[in-house]
Order: structure tokens, then sequence, then C-alpha cells
């Protein structure tokens, strides 16, 4: 005999007969049907990401104040400027194709200045400046009178890629006193100099036709060392760029340069009183490749 397919599941002998037999053991007559969408609860990894997000909050901010205070014991600067040029430095190191091996250099000049010395000028006008070796100190003596800037020209042909490096002071007494590197220096009208002061400060002028350019205003450097104090100034220049260090850590860079290349030499300079500035050492270095 056929079964009728129009009857509901329920109404089948077959269902019937199924029926009566979990009856008889204990069960329902009918196993109850499972809703199409069970509800679940959530997912514990979920849950855990959330609650983890404060304690990753607080590691981020350890590690902070771990790397700063490190920076700190090893004389790197944590002030924006020097960091941001730092950072756009090595990134333009980087990505650039001619960057993929630092120069090599040798030595061709070292200066202690325990001997008078023609490398740099020896020379005074009054009431202006005052620049001489003291052998007996061993410096190069620069005296700055308020409102002037004095400075000399190596008295040797600078290669066309070099490394000019220095170990220069200002004296405590004349902490607005400051010097530096002078570069490229075409005549007293065109040329560049990266100066530091006895207040923990950098700058960075262009003077170019007689005009002159702030490059870098006065920016503190947690690298510089105290007034009285040797920091060493060294200045790059391979014909394209000029970069800045002070005490071996890259400050400032030049990459659009205004001036050809030109002679090299130390600068001072005094602000409202007298500056006494003193050069320990002079190196001059040419490329080797």
């Amino acid at each position: 005999m056929a079964q009728d397919s129009t009857l509901p599941n329920h109404s089948r002998p077959e269902n019937d007969e199924r029926a009566r037999k979990r009856i008889a053991i204990g069960l329902a007559p009918r196993r109850p049907t499972a809703k199409v969408a069970p509800q679940r609860p959530p997912a514990e990894s979920t849950v855990a990401i959330h609650q983890w997000w404060p304690v990753f909050l607080l590691i981020a901010a350890a590690a902070a104040t771990l790397l700063l205070l490190a920076a700190k014991v090893v004389n790197s600067p944590t002030s924006w400027t020097p960091v941001r040029q730092n950072l756009t430095a090595w990134l333009a190191s980087e990505n650039s194709p001619r960057a993929t091996t630092s120069p090599l250099y040798r030595l061709q000049i070292a200066e202690d200045f325990d001997t008078v010395t023609s490398l740099l000028s020896d020379q005074a006008e009054a009431a202006q400046w005052q620049m001489r070796v003291i052998p007996q100190q061993g410096v190069y003596h620069m005296l700055v009178w308020p409102g002037h800037v004095a400075w000399s020209t190596l008295g040797v042909h600078t290669p066309a890629a070099f490394k000019l490096e220095t170990a220069l002071s200002v004296r405590p007494e004349t902490p607005d006193g400051y010097g530096g590197l002078l570069a490229r220096y075409q005549d007293p009208d065109n040329f560049y100099f990266f100066v530091i002061d006895g207040q923990h400060r950098f700058q960075a002028q262009l003077h170019k036709a007689g005009l002159l350019y702030v490059l870098q205003p006065w920016v503190v450097l947690d690298v510089l060392h105290p007034p009285g104090q040797n920091n060493v100034i060294g200045l790059t220049d391979n014909g394209a760029v000029m970069r800045l260090y002070v005490n071996h850590t890259l400050v400032f860079e030049v990459s659009d340069a205004q001036l050809p290349p030109g002679q090299a030499g130390v600068l001072g300079g005094a602000g409202y009183s007298p500056a006494q500035i003193d050069v320990d050492w002079l190196k001059l270095y040419n490329v080797t490749e």
C-alpha cells in the first residue's frame, strides 16, 4: 500500500511507531527541534584582548621612559629638532642608492697648537678681536669684542671632499660667546658657519651676497657639554651635502647648498659681552675613495 506523502511527519505510521518506542524507554514522544541560529557565548580571546589594552599602554610608557633615560646617559639628543634631523638624514641615507657605504677618511693634518703654527691666522683688530696660538696652554685663542665676529680659514688647500673636526670650548665667564666652523668660504660676503655657544645651543647661518640667512635658529642640544669643557664639532662635505656633527652626533645637514665648494676654517663671535673661545685641536681629513 503506497504511503500518503501529504500527511504531516508526525501523522505517519513509522513516526507513531518511533514515538511509542521513545515513550517505552522514558523519553518524550518526539525529539525537540534545534534552533536555526543557536546563540553562542562571546569568544574568550576577543574579551581577553580588550582587557589587556591598559597593560600594553603601561608597557609602552615604561619603554619610552627607559629610552629617554638611556639617551640622557649616553648624551644622545632628546629634543625634537636634532632627533628629526637625525631621522631625516638616516631615512635619506637608507633611500639613497649612492649612500651604500660610509666614505673612508685619511688624516691629512692634526694640529694641537703646542707650538706656533701658520695653520690659522695670528692677527688682531683693535677693539674688535684678537686671534693667536698660545703654546703654553696648547690652544688657539680667540678674544672677540661684543657684536663682532672673527674667523680664520685654514692655511692649506681643502680637498674636494673632506672632513674637518675641532675641539673647542667657550669660557664659562662669557656664556653668550660662540665658536664653530666656517664652510664654503668664498669671501667675507659669502660663506656658511655652524656654531655652538656657552648656553648649550647650536645655530647655522648662510651669508650670501652680503645678506644673512638663518638656516637653524638657536636650538638647545642635549649633547653639548657645559661651558669651559671641550665640544667636538665635525663637518663633512662631499661636494653635494654638508653634515654637521656635535660630539659625534649628527645635528644638521645642508643638501641644497647655495655656495660652491670653498675654504674652511674656525670662527668665533660675541653677543653682549666680550667672548673667549679656545680651540684645543683641529684635524683635517681627505676621502680615500
